[in-house]
């Protein structure tokens, strides 16, 4: 189970990777309205879930798993 901003992190990347290969920090925390700084540490939390490939100053990519965990939020949020 993930927490509720664990949940709109994954939606915003999944989004945000439809148009772009690797999603970058500051791209997620214009998204969410919030400071790249918190994004950084969400990631960091994600990527030890195994929902992200994460590495600095390179993005933000889904993972198998995080791709299909983020559909089922959206499925489930609709």
């Amino acid at each position: 189970m993930y927490s509720v901003s664990e949940e709109n992190y994954l939606k915003a990347v999944f989004y945000l990777q439809q148009q772009d290969k690797a999603v970058t920090t500051n791209a997620i925390a214009a998204n969410m309205k919030t400071k790249p700084a918190s994004v950084t540490d969400m990631l960091k939390k994600l990527k030890a879930k195994k929902m992200i490939e994460y590495e600095r100053y390179k993005g933000v990519r889904l993972t198998a798993n995080g791709k299909r965990t983020a559909l089922g939020i959206i499925r489930r949020h609709r």
